[in-house]
């Protein structure tokens, strides 16, 4: 189904660009969590309280950010980590059939005895494998940076309670005492497994989309603007809905509804580390069962995949210009 040759030809193509966006991603998940533990959590919490009015547009609720753990998964909604993903997704997608065509290649690489799907297929190999690698990245980063962090954490000073009136009067004068342990106490990396495997999962949508269009169009410009107009619009749908109770409706209508790494993580954290993966479980605050979520993505990504291999085989391509 795939010929090897042509792998090895889009290795080379997507190398680049593959290090680059996988060195940022692993970077900026260590970092991230550095800068995590620079945040005092009595401090953190004091700080956030005065936004709960705001709590409807987080990703989860304000008490799981007062953890650790979920702090460290918010990593996995940062415009970084979503950007990298979008550009290797729209970029390989973008490139099996209008990309080859712009470069004129497409009859050079067809002269050749293989079949058309065999083209997509090497090239789709290529692009889903850089994908899991890049989603890896982003938890080994994760993972390097909860292992060699440090925390210092201001302890509440012992109080005793005045009887009659409940007031409660600290037994110690001066700053309260700090204490440092290591963040691996508090953080289990192993818990964000069913994150990464949505922003797999996510990514694998925008590919199998990429790549449809792709299969369809003669300019790769083209291809890369109207994947981006779809994008920015589901984005509009998304944060409308969230906006509004009264166009909560429109949550339905966007695929990011199904991207909720922050919830698979808590529900992991609150239920166990397999309960993301169950077709049976119930999420908070959610229709369907965790693991349904991602797994629409995965089917709409793979349906996309065999529109775009159906469209390449039975399409009459044009004559470079």
């Amino acid at each position: 189904m795939i010929d090897a040759t042509m792998v090895r030809t889009y290795i080379k193509q997507a190398s680049l660009l593959f290090l680059s966006l996988a060195l940022a991603m692993f970077a900026f998940a260590w970092v991230r969590v550095w800068v995590v533990s620079l945040l005092d959590m009595g401090q953190f919490q004091t700080i956030l309280e005065q936004f709960r009015d705001f709590e409807k547009f987080a990703p989860i609720s304000f008490d799981a950010l007062f953890t650790y753990q979920g702090r460290v998964g918010m990593t996995f909604d940062e415009p970084i980590i979503i950007i990298c993903v979008v550009i290797w997704c729209i970029s390989r997608g973008s490139d099996v059939v209008s990309g080859e065509i712009g470069r004129g290649t497409m009859e050079m690489l067809l002269s050749h005895p293989i079949r058309r799907t065999q083209l997509l297929w090497s090239h789709a190999t290529v692009a889903i494998v850089g994908l899991a690698l890049l989603c890896l990245s982003v938890w080994g980063g994760l993972a390097i940076g909860v292992q060699l962090t440090t925390v210092k954490e201001t302890q509440p000073p012992p109080v005793v309670e005045v009887p009659l009136f409940g007031w409660e009067v600290p037994l110690q004068l001066g700053e309260p005492p700090k204490q440092s342990f290591p963040l691996s106490e508090r953080v289990d990396s192993e818990i964000f497994a069913p994150a990464v495997f949505n922003l797999f999962a996510f990514g694998f949508f925008l590919l199998g989309l990429s790549s449809w269009l792709s299969s369809r169009d003669r300019y790769r410009w083209r291809t890369i603007g109207i994947v981006m107009a779809i994008y920015v619009l589901q984005a509009v749908i998304y944060g409308l809905g969230k906006a509004a109770e009264s166009l909560q409706w429109l949550l339905n209508l966007s695929f990011f509804s199904c991207y909720k790494p922050q919830k698979l993580v808590q529900l992991a954290a609150d239920e166990g580390r397999w309960t993301p993966w169950s077709l049976l479980a119930e999420l908070p605050d959610a229709t369907l069962p965790p693991f349904a979520y991602p797994l629409l993505l995965l089917i709409g990504g793979a349906a996309f995949y065999g529109l775009a291999a159906w469209t390449f085989a039975k399409r009459d391509l044009p004559a470079p210009v």
